[in-house]
């Protein structure tokens, strides 16, 4: 009876195994399906959406009936819009891989501590036509970028950006220095430790 259990069970085995690549391709048709519902139905929710406006994989667009997208949008993954002050995207603008557009900020002037979720101060955003917005870039309440303009990767945007402007975050420099005696020290127990935990490791193979 064992024998026959094992038969079958292997059997069964090799059919799942020769399975799993069509079901792998379904799955991805299906997430492939799923999500373009998801995005039509966000195109819906908006305030506006132009012609070919498309969404690259996972979007968040908070408050989707306080924005609007012109013609030919490109939104890569992993974007939040938070549309609470209004969001205003101009045509042919592309926006790179986990941006995040607020529009609403905490009043720190209310009268609560910590900052009460429901006190907030709406600031619209705008961004023109032909905009370029690299990847990481973090645009704040209030703001204005102007037509062709260029947002270097990273950037954090605090400021209005003038038509055809090319900006970005200031380059790196050297606020300060960790103390040399601690992390020598921290460095040194470190590769003792690893050195132990490598012998302990031949001692076990070796047995």
């Amino acid at each position: 009876m064992k024998q026959i259990k094992n038969k079958i069970t292997n059997k069964l085995d090799r059919i799942l195994v020769s399975l799993i690549p069509h079901i792998v391709k379904w799955q991805e048709y299906l997430q492939t399906k799923i999500r373009e519902y998801k995005h039509q139905e966000l195109k819906r929710q908006l305030k506006f959406a132009g012609s070919r406006v498309r969404f690259k994989q996972d979007i968040r667009i908070d408050h989707p009936q306080n924005v609007s997208l012109g013609n030919k949008v490109y939104i890569g993954p992993n974007v939040l819009l938070d549309g609470r002050g209004g969001i205003a995207i101009g045509d042919n603008t592309t926006i790179g891989f986990n941006v995040a557009i607020l529009s609403a900020n905490h009043n720190y002037q209310s009268n609560a501590l910590p900052y009460e979720h429901a006190v907030y101060i709406h600031k619209p955003v705008a961004i023109g036509r032909n905009v370029w917005i690299g990847a990481n870039v973090l645009i704040v309440p209030g703001i204005t970028i102007g037509d062709g303009a260029i947002i270097a990767a990273g950037t954090v945007v605090t400021a209005n950006v003038e038509p055809l402007a090319i900006v970005g975050s200031q380059p790196n420099r050297i606020i300060k220095y960790r103390d040399k005696e601690h992390y020598e020290k921290l460095a040194n127990e470190q590769i003792q430790h690893n050195s132990e935990v490598r012998s302990q490791n031949s001692e076990v193979k070796q047995a």
